[in-house]
């Protein structure tokens, strides 16, 4: 196959069309609406982060996950088009993750809404009215769209391996709309929880749940998507996934099909310049790893 053919067949990739699970009735609240700042009159999707788990993680667990937090702000800004951010808990001032929160000066940080009342512990009912969606490895549905009055929940919770089910299950007791990423379109996955590999749902992390959010948004393809998000190409996941043809040159057969270590300076996302590697590039990228 030529380089030319190759390029061609990894920008011409169908997304599977899957249909949308049936939004149910969710009752609106009588509490104002949680607003989230926004850093022009562009409107863009909303991510909630759901941080009633705390019961359920240990200290470093909770640090761990204020580590999540801080990289999926700092990825989320970068983007000409940053999303919504809400942070909703409602223990959250009083807790480990507000405090290893309060280290990074999370206070100062831009387009971010932080929730702590009563009604943060069902941070889905200031947004009924958008039918937001709970995002979770779990679910029976696949995400098929996503528009500018988007509404996610992303549940703060890490350790997925030791607390299975545990946001599917929240949010399906309170009757709110799930969906998981379709991450077999481009990509097989193997992690410690063997029971999900090869499957559509593995958990991945926050950070790379945020970026993959951003992709699909521009790009509107799930495998040119998850081929253009940066968390794939990195440690600690990298290491766990096979990329799927079209996108199979990715991977080193000389060394067991574990993906190539991207090269320094080589760019995924360089805006209207970008272009998927060639078969040169990769002999570049070859030089680059450790």
């Amino acid at each position: 196959m030529t380089t030319a053919s190759m390029i061609a067949k990894m920008i011409d990739v169908e997304t599977p069309k899957v249909e949308a699970a049936t939004t149910p009735k969710i009752t609106t609240p009588t509490t104002p609406k949680i607003t989230t700042p926004t850093t022009s009159n562009i409107t863009t999707p909303t991510i909630i982060f759901d941080l009633n788990y705390a019961p359920q993680m240990s200290r470093n667990e909770m640090k761990a996950l204020a580590n999540q937090l801080v990289l999926s702000y700092a990825s989320n800004r970068r983007y000409s088009q940053p999303f919504g951010l809400v942070f909703s808990g409602s223990d959250f001032h009083d807790s480990t993750l507000h405090e290893a929160l309060s280290k990074q000066d999370f206070s100062s940080w831009s387009n971010v809404s932080v929730s702590d009342s009563f009604d943060s512990s069902t941070p889905w009912q200031a947004y009924a009215d958008k039918n937001p969606v709970y995002l979770t490895a779990d679910s029976p549905n696949q995400l098929t769209s996503i528009t500018s009055e988007s509404v996610f929940i992303i549940g703060g919770l890490v350790d997925h391996k030791e607390k299975p089910d545990a946001s599917h299950n929240r949010a399906t007791q309170n009757n709110v709309p799930t969906a998981r990423l379709p991450l077999l379109s481009a990509v097989q996955i193997n992690t410690h929880n063997e029971s999900k590999n090869n499957t559509e749902h593995v958990d991945i992390s926050t950070l790379a749940v945020v970026q993959l959010l951003h992709s699909f948004y521009k790009f509107k393809s799930w495998p040119t998507a998850i081929y253009n998000t940066p968390s794939f190409h990195s440690a600690p996941l990298r290491k766990f996934l096979h990329w799927k043809p079209p996108y199979d040159f990715l991977n080193d057969v000389e060394n067991g099909g574990r993906p190539y270590k991207l090269g320094a300076g080589f760019c995924l996302t360089s805006g209207e310049s970008f272009r998927p590697p060639t078969i040169d590039d990769i002999n570049i990228i070859k030089t680059h790893i450790e």
